[in-house]
């Protein structure tokens, strides 16, 4: 098996945010999903990137679109590759 470096492993683990798999599945861009929830394109990209994650009356938003999203963004987190 061959083991990813930092880079990789870190794309990979973007690609698993609950957010962007929920929007990817869907079929929704970032700025549907922005349209949504009631935020920028710019908001939606740093919470796929794990930059920030949505608080307050956005993850209640959030939660009307995608079931158990805190749980799941809050295990995501926890997951983030390290060197």
């Amino acid at each position: 098996m061959v083991e990813l470096n930092i880079k990789e492993r870190l794309q990979q683990w973007k690609n698993e945010n609950p957010i962007r798999k929920y929007r990817k599945e869907s079929g929704l861009s970032q700025p549907d999903i922005a349209g949504l929830i009631g935020v920028s394109t710019y908001t939606v990209q740093r919470w796929e990137d794990g930059s920030v994650s949505p608080s307050g009356e956005n993850l209640k938003k959030m939660s009307k679109l995608i079931d158990e999203i805190e749980e799941s963004l809050s295990e995501w987190k926890n997951n983030r590759p390290t060197l």
